[in-house]
């Protein structure tokens, strides 16, 4: 009996470090399609516009961060980033999550 439960154990552990590694997969996926042609990460990406963001979910958190990413000229009016409120919820929740990741 125990044994089936370790193995139950290790196989739910193994699933949610796939699903993690998918979700971040998707959410870079979006970054270099929406993203990498005006900001960097890690020294790549067009990187020429929009500040590098290897160090971006050290700086700002979960809502904060939706909000930049929803509204980018509410704190910089200037900011010719454009709005991404119309993304569709499953690459905005994807791209969060990789967002959060670059710390």
């Amino acid at each position: 009996m125990r044994r089936a439960v370790a193995i139950l154990v290790a196989f739910v552990a193994v699933a949610f470090v796939t699903v993690a590694a998918q979700a971040e997969s998707r959410g870079e996926q979006v970054f270099k399609q929406k993203c990498a042609m005006c900001h960097m990460v890690k020294g790549k990406g067009g990187g020429a516009i929009g500040p590098e963001l290897t160090k971006i979910g050290a700086r700002l958190k979960g809502n904060a961060l939706k909000a930049q990413l929803e509204n980018p000229r509410k704190k910089n009016p200037s900011s010719a980033m454009p709005s991404f409120a119309t993304l569709p919820k499953a690459e905005m929740d994807a791209l969060l999550g990789y967002l959060k990741t670059l710390k």
